[in-house]
């Protein structure tokens, strides 16, 4: 490989790294030059690769400044990537788009998730999501010409997820990156992209996971504009996503305080438990994976059924358990778990929405998320 090629699957922040310290080509693998470790000891890493422009050691961290900013970002990209989005949806109708398999590594990965169940019902195109790693090694059967791989990852760097594009495209899938990073080895590598710059300058994905949501859902969408599927369901859906900024906003200036004050109550506990069901279920993948990245608190998630199945050996007052509201169809089996769940005298927390809070009843806490949802 030339060192062009070397420079263009590199990150950004990798590139910029280098020159600071005058380097052309990077270390060989698994080698850590004085260079660079004087400065990651100097700038946590995760400050780095994020191109932070603020190191904070001590609290209120970076990451609450991530969650608050939101809104405002889902506002931004309503007003101004529609026309970007529906270009892109008009060219995978082009090809005779026929599947979608979503892909990425981490939350990128259950972002991949929630695209597979939301695209697929409002497009009736069969969707999939393969974590990258599987992907580029266990390839399914499919038709490449009639194919979209969508690539999700914040940095756009994700070396597995890179390759997978890669490999994707090499075999004439339409290739489609969606990132939070402009001029990333993902975007160089897709076909087209999609690409809201967060500038998120904490760690753990905060923002740039919901900004992709909200552009992969907009996606959804457009696709089923253009097919003609259930004008209905999409009518709702697009009413409801210009709301989502007002009702973010709302639930922060209603509900943080009470959440920082349950944080309190909870900060012994050893491990937490989310159980979500349908597209709630990405809510509970990437719930766990924020306790375990903020709080160096062990997080499993569920479905549940699973959860009746999984985890009662483990319950117990040390634990924490969650539950998102469902359907009418599938609320009282969540119920169920929170009733386990008390009853081996773990914590119990109901997530409801407005009109829809059948669980709060079966549960020690309460969060609210208003606005008709």
């Amino acid at each position: 490989m030339t060192k062009q090629q070397t420079a263009l699957q590199m990150p950004r922040w990798a590139i910029s790294l280098m020159q600071k310290h005058g380097i052309s080509e990077p270390p060989a693998a698994g080698a850590v030059p004085e260079w660079l470790r004087v400065e990651v000891e100097k700038t946590p890493l995760w400050y780095i690769i994020r191109e932070a422009k603020e190191v904070r050691r001590a609290h209120p961290y970076l990451l609450i400044e991530e969650l608050r900013k939101q809104p405002g970002q889902w506002r931004e990209i309503l007003n101004s990537l529609r026309p970007q989005i529906a270009a892109i949806a008009e060219a995978m109708i082009a090809r005779g788009t026929k599947e979608i398999i979503f892909t990425g590594c981490g939350s990128a990965f259950f972002t991949a998730m929630h695209g597979e169940f939301v695209l697929e019902r409002l497009t009736g195109i069969r969707c999939r999501a393969i974590e990258s790693f599987e992907l580029l090694h266990y390839l399914p059967e499919i038709d490449p010409a009639h194919t979209a791989v969508i690539a999700h990852s914040g940095t756009g760097g994700s070396i597995e997820t890179r390759d997978a594009l890669q490999k994707s495209r090499e075999l004439g899938c339409f290739a489609l990156a969606i990132v939070n990073t402009p001029g990333s080895p993902l975007e160089r590598i897709a076909e087209r992209s999609l690409c809201y710059e967060t500038a998120q300058g904490c760690g753990p994905c905060i923002s740039v996971v919901s900004t992709r949501v909200v552009m992969q859902t907009l996606l959804g969408l457009e696709l089923g504009k253009c097919l003609g599927r259930n004008p209905s369901r999409i009518s709702a859906l697009q009413s409801q996503m210009e709301r989502c900024s007002s009702i973010g906003e709302g639930f922060l200036h209603t509900q943080e305080e009470k959440i920082r004050s349950l944080a309190s109550r909870l900060k012994d506990v050893s491990s937490c438990f989310i159980v979500g069901t349908g597209p709630n279920y990405f809510s509970a993948r990437e719930g766990t994976l924020k306790i375990e990245e903020e709080s160096i608190c062990v997080g499993k998630a569920y479905r549940p059924g699973d959860f009746h199945h999984d985890v009662i050996s483990i319950l117990g007052p040390t634990n924490c358990t969650f539950a998102i509201s469902g359907n009418a169809d599938t609320n009282a089996r969540i119920a169920d778990c929170l009733d386990v769940a008390r009853a081996a005298e773990s914590t119990t927390i109901a997530v409801v929405f407005e009109g829809n809070d059948l669980l709060a009843s079966h549960a020690d806490h309460v969060i609210r998320l208003e606005g008709g949802l």
